[in-house]
Formats: C-alpha cells, structure tokens, sequence
C-alpha cells in the first residue's frame, strides 16, 4: 500500500488470549496497510491456538512468546521482525483491542506533510483516544501530544535505530511514556495525527462508593478509572523510577503526568472496592523501585497480592509459527560432575527445546565419581543430538574451556549450562530470537562482531520450589564488567566470533571466573544483550558449585565485602588490557586504563570524578566508588 512519506509501513501488534475479532482486523491491516507482525505473550489459554491459526491463514507473521513477558518485549520481538523481514520507513504499533478510524494513515499523511521540522516528526499519535482528545504540549514550537500511547503510534524507523526499541525491564505501563521521554532527548517530537481517531478503551471507570452507597459531588455521582492491584503496582513503581530518571531532565516527562499517575493510584487505595490489596500493591511498586527492582513482579510481591506462583512446569505456549529464515545451529556446553540426582533432568528439559535452531548438546564429564556417566550415555544411546566425553577432573572452568575448543566450529551460537538446572522450553529459542540481528555482521573493522546474550533466572530450592528471581539489571556496559559480572555462564549464549575470543584468550589463573571473563570481553570488545526475564530454573542446593542467594541480610553483605578480594577484579581487567587493549579507543580505553593504573589516592580521586565506578544499583555504585578511591581495587 502507498502512503507518500509513510510508506513502507508493517504494523505490529500485541496480543494476550486475543478475542477471535483480532483475526478481521489483522486482515482488514494487511490488505490496507502492509505487513502484519503479530506477536502473542505467552497466552495461557488453549484457545489461542485457533486464533494464531487463522491470523496465519490471513497472511499475518505470528511469533509467540512461550511465557508472558511484558508488553515492552512483545513490542520488541514484533519491531525487530519486521524491521529484519520487510525493512519499512515506519512500524504502526497496536493493542489487540484497538481499531483505527476510517482514514488515519491519509490523516497522517497530511499532518506528517504539513509538519513543522517535519524530518523530525519521530512519532505521529491519534488526536482522539475515544471520546477524549489527546492533551497537547508545545516543545521546540512544535505541538506535541502531551502523553502518547503506543497504540495507535507511527514510528519513524530512523528514529528507532538511533534509540533502541521499548525498555523491557518496564514489563508493562510507561513503556510508552518512557520511550516518548528519551526521543524528545534526541530532539524528536511526537505529533498529533489531525483527525486521527483511536477506538482505544483507557481503563475501566467504575463509581465511587463510600460504605456500600455512591460518593456524589455537587450533585454528579463521582467515578474513577480503576486497574487491578498488579497494574497498580507496576504504575508506582515504573512512574517512581520514571521521575528518578527524567525529573531534572528537559525535555521528558511532563509533570502532568506524574500528578494524573499519582490521582489515578490514590483514587484506588481510598475508594477502590479492594482499597487494601490497592495499598498493597501501591507500597510494593514504591518499594521496589527504591530498591531498582524492575522486570516481572517478584515472587514476593506476588504473593502478598495473592497471585498465581509460577510452577516448576510452566504450560508450553503455542507452537512458534513463521520461521522461514536460514535454520541457526546451537551447541548446548554442559559441564559434569557427580551429578547423577540432577542431570537426567536437565537434559529432558534440553531435548524439550522449542526451537527452530537446530539443537546439539556436548557433554564433558569432569571425572565423575558417581553414577553421570551412567546417565549421561542412556541418554546419548537413546538420542543422537549428545555427545559425550569423558575427562578428568580439572575444575569448573577449565572443564568449560575444554568444552570450548572441543565445541563444533560450523555451529552459530554457543550455550552454556549447569547439570543442575531445568531449562524453560523457549530458552534457546528466546535467544536466537535476540541476536539474530547479530549473525553474521561485522564490526567496525570488517571482522565478524562478537555478541553475548545473558538473562535472568529464576532461582528455587532443591525440589525446583521458586525462591524468586535473579537480579535484574539496566544495562550492560564495559563499566559495570570492570567491578561486576551480570551474566551468569548458564544463562549465556555466545555468537561463534565472541566463543573464538574467549577460547583463545583464556588464562584461568588470571581470570575470576570465567563467565564474567566472557561478559568482560563481549561488553569491551562486542555488544552484549541482556534479557529482563529468566528462562532457567536455576536451582540452589548444598552441592552447588556457585550458588544465588535472593536476599541476603545485611550483615551477610558486610561480611562479604570484609572478605572480598577486590583486587582480582583490577588483575582480570589487566589481562583484558594486555589481551585487547590495543582494540580500544577513545574514552573506553581511558576508561580501562585508569582503572588498571589506579597510581595514587588523587589519581584515583581524579578516576571517579572523570568515569565514576558503575555498579548494580546507585547505593552499590558509590559504595564501590569508596573503596576505589581508598584502594581496595589496587592489585
């Protein structure tokens, strides 16, 4: 379809047991607009299935993800196909419950063709969500809408590489609202589509009742827009991390905003029917965001509002559909060691994988003493995707980095994993999914572009009971590898540039550990994706080699810190140096050298003020800073 100045545009849609009414729309957007990407968000119920089916039969790209994992993820995976597939100007986002007015891409057409600094139009809106007209802001002499909802919004794809898509670790509300905050940054403005209308529903509105008999005010019964408490905790704790981040900053996010965000939660705590569970969720949400915890709703939290725990066998979603690129080849690297309790169980959640990757597992057996072995070769008789090998006993990480040069040189990505563990069955898949942008590129010197993708996990006893889940984390960078490893080795998955890296490059007497080697080398020479949900259960239990603790008291983490060899950190980035040093330009190698060349107390003074020290939350980021500056990091 032809669009002057839009075209070509995909639209991607969100979708959670979506009605069978999404079929006619999907259909009715691929014959009048372009391209469908619809993605479905772990839908629970069975009758998903015939709907993805008939979306397929209508010519819509369906993807799914096995879980549900947010609506900034499901976004995600929708923009990134399509801007892989169909390379469009523009991506038309969507809720399954929304429908476009009769004429809204010729709406904004006209107003994109009109447009002041119309080449920095980033988003066009609908002027009208319903009944209600967008409220408006001026920014730059632009008009701009004052809160844009993703539904609905026309993206400049442009614009879209410069600023990344939606932040997952959002999960869902103000995913919109802090992507709009970040283009007005980069000078990119959102403009109201004139006469563009959305049939869109903004929450329920439901009167007011004080003791069972409605609340009226001058002489009208009074309503609000009620959410249940897992929306409301989500609201006051992604808007409190929204203020922490762009309050002081302009332009961002208008104060209008916080103040409709804040009426709209404490209308809910003082008259909601379920006020309790309200100011529950309410503290929760401020809770957590004080503590930077993001992502999915903690387990905690979960069960003070009386959610659904996870279970140790989580229903599959529906079966993957559309995957017609070139197959991907993935090596599962599973170290042993007497682990016959576990490990039968860990290779049937491997050979459960729901993929498109073709799968091959590569077992080395660290010289077990028990019964692995045993184990290990029932289940290579029984299916030829296992090898294993037999080795002697050399330790965690020189068994990994035997599996490494062991490892098949024609596979494309690379895994790493525990015997202990259960994998979800959309582990591998979520990962080729998320560096499939990365195979096969090249770097900037023409050399194929390393790449790591880590995640979180979801951490339980003994009998896979969920304790709750690992810590979620922002970003990564080649700051916060220096003095911190946010990539457990068995949530990894390794593009083969970056597994050539690692393996040629491996002292283990003068690495940590070596995942956060891996994480090391990736962030300071490649890219490193990390994913705000966990597709691992990863198991604490006396015999762990390196266990997770969820919670530790404070007097634990002081002690830790007592007993810490901080120095080891300083000793691997001096490696890194030696190793790649010459690789680094600019203010990443300053970075890296000022840290490995601490000199004296003011040098390291002058080391703060210029790069700080980055670490898991803003508390830990000073704590480090501290003992950087009093000399714990010296070698």
């Amino acid at each position: 379809m032809n669009h002057a100045g839009l075209s070509p545009v995909a639209v991607v849609v969100s979708l959670f047991n979506p009605p069978p009414q999404v079929v006619e729309r999907c259909a009715g957007w691929v014959q009048s607009i372009g391209p469908v990407f619809a993605v479905d968000d772990g839908s629970p119920d069975p009758a998903v299935h015939r709907v993805l089916d008939a979306l397929v039969a209508h010519g819509v790209t369906v993807l799914v993800n096995h879980r549900n994992e947010g609506i900034a993820r499901a976004l995600n995976v929708g923009i990134s196909r399509a801007l892989r597939d169909v390379a469009p100007a523009w991506i038309l986002t969507m809720d399954q419950d929304s429908e476009l007015g009769d004429g809204y891409l010729a709406a904004a057409q006209a107003t994109l063709a009109t447009a002041r600094r119309k080449d920095r139009v980033g988003m066009l809106c609908a002027e009208w969500i319903g009944d209600l007209r967008a409220p408006t802001i001026r920014s730059r002499g632009v008009v701009e809408v004052r809160e844009p909802i993703q539904s609905g919004m026309l993206m400049r794809v442009s614009m879209l590489r410069q600023l990344g898509l939606f932040d997952e670790s959002l999960f869902i509300d103000a995913v919109d609202t802090d992507f709009v905050a970040r283009a007005r940054q980069r000078r990119w403005s959102a403009v109201p589509i004139v006469g563009g209308h959305l049939h869109h529903a903004l929450g329920q509105t439901v009167p007011v009742t004080v003791r069972g008999r409605p609340l009226t005010w001058r002489g009208r019964q009074r309503h609000i827009t009620y959410h249940p408490p897992l929306r409301s905790y989500y609201t006051a704790r992604n808007q409190l991390h929204l203020a922490g981040r762009y309050a002081f900053r302009c332009p961002g996010v208008p104060l209008r905003t916080y103040a409709t965000q804040a009426t709209i939660l404490a209308s809910l705590a003082a008259f909601a029917r379920d006020r309790r569970l309200q100011c529950t969720a309410l503290g929760l949400g401020v809770r957590d965001a004080l503590l930077a915890r993001y992502g999915s709703i903690g387990i905690g939290a979960s069960r003070a509002l009386g959610l659904p725990e996870p279970g140790a066998n989580p229903a599959p979603g529906a079966v993957p559909r559309n995957f017609e690129r070139q197959p991907v080849v993935a090596q599962i690297l599973l170290s042993t060691w007497n682990g016959q309790e576990y490990v039968a169980e860990l290779l049937e959640s491997l050979l459960r994988q729901e993929t498109q990757a073709q799968v091959r597992i590569l077992v080395r057996d660290d010289g077990s003493t028990d019964d692995t072995l045993t184990v290990l070769d029932g289940f290579a008789e029984r299916d030829p995707r296992i090898t294993v090998v037999r080795g002697e006993n050399r330790g965690v990480d020189r068994s990994f980095h035997a599996l490494m040069q062991m490892a098949d040189p024609d596979a494309d990505l690379y895994f790493f994993c525990d015997q202990d563990d259960v994998w979800f069955t959309d582990k591998v898949q979520a990962a080729v999914e998320a560096l499939s942008d990365q195979l096969g590129l090249s770097d900037a010197s023409g050399g194929p572009r390393p790449a790591l993708y880590c995640s979180r996990s979801m951490v339980t006893d003994s009998s896979l009971e969920p304790i709750g889940p690992t810590r979620d984390y922002e970003r990564a960078s080649l700051a916060h590898a220096l003095v911190m490893n946010i990539a457990p080795g068995h949530t990894m998955a390794l593009t083969a540039p970056l597994l050539r890296l690692v393996r040629d490059h491996f002292d283990p007497d003068k690495i940590m550990v070596f995942d956060h080697w891996i994480y090391l080398v990736a962030a300071g020479l490649g890219s490193v994706v990390f994913d705000h949900t966990w597709h691992t259960w990863y198991r604490n239990h006396d015999s762990n080699a390196i266990g997770y603790s969820v919670k530790d008291s404070w007097s634990t983490r002081i002690a830790a810190v007592r007993e810490a060899d901080f120095g080891a950190y300083t000793r691997q980035a001096a490696q890194f140096e030696r190793d790649f040093g010459s690789q680094l330009h600019g203010r990443r190698a300053a970075r890296l050298r000022g840290f490995v060349h601490q000199g004296s107390l003011l040098s390291r003074l002058r080391y703060v003020r210029r790069f700080g020290i980055e670490h898991g939350s803003t508390l830990a980021s000073v704590s480090a800073a501290v003992l950087f500056i009093v000399g714990s990091y010296r070698p």
